[in-house]
């Protein structure tokens, strides 16, 4: 029955193998550095496995499907599936650029720096005490509705007027699994009277997955 199928078909059911095989979500590495004296947080392509499958996937479908088009036999409308593809590939490679470029959070024992790629949410160096709760949140995909783990920080500006916190949402805009990212971060609100090295410890830890954190979802 098999025999005969034409070679994009394959190649096209290949990319959708990997994609189902891929799944939710899936991240190889945490995306987390330690520099001194602090723990710095980053959106890394390279460890999403959805940020790998649509700028790699997307291009190589695409130019299968333009390959095909010129080849005999086979239909002229796969040219411009492939034309799509590669121009739906432009935009997610600078989606996936601005997001490496700006989006980070970076821990330490007194402080975090949160930077997003929103630019009109600049949270910027919130001390401890600015911080006003840290609370885990399932929120729906616009597109297919699967909901997914964030972490949303309220938080009062320096400069507020009001007594009205401020918040902001973490989670997909950072390589971490949103549950050791929620941990961590509970970790730091919770230890300020720590010794410093020690609260970095635990909280590289947790972010890592090497501590298993108390979190309530």
């Amino acid at each position: 029955m098999l025999k005969g199928t034409p070679w994009f078909l394959w190649t096209m059911w290949g990319f959708a193998a990997i994609a189902v095989a891929i799944g939710k979500r899936r991240i190889f590495c945490p995306g987390v550095t330690r520099p001194s004296n602090a723990i710095i947080c980053r959106y890394v392509p390279w460890y999403e496995g959805n940020a790998f499958l649509l700028n790699v996937g997307l291009p190589l479908g695409g130019l299968v499907g333009i390959v095909a088009s010129f080849s005999a036999g086979y239909p002229v409308w796969l040219r411009f599936v492939g034309i799509v593809l590669l121009l739906a590939t432009l935009l997610m490679a600078y989606a996936t650029f601005r997001m490496w470029n700006r989006c980070s959070l970076r821990f330490t024992p007194s402080t975090l720096t949160i930077r997003v790629a929103d630019p009109k949410i600049r949270p910027g160096e919130l001390p401890r005490e600015r911080i006003e709760a840290i609370t885990p949140k399932w929120i729906a995909n616009s597109v297919s509705g699967a909901k997914a783990l964030q972490v949303e920080i309220a938080y009062r500006p320096e400069d507020s007027t009001t007594d009205a916190p401020k918040t902001v949402m973490l989670g997909l805009q950072l390589t971490v699994e949103p549950i050791n990212l929620y941990g961590a971060l509970v970790a730091w609100h919770d230890g300020g009277n720590a010794d410093p090295n020690q609260l970095l410890d635990r909280i590289e830890g947790l972010l890592r997955g090497r501590s298993t954190a108390v979190a309530h979802t």
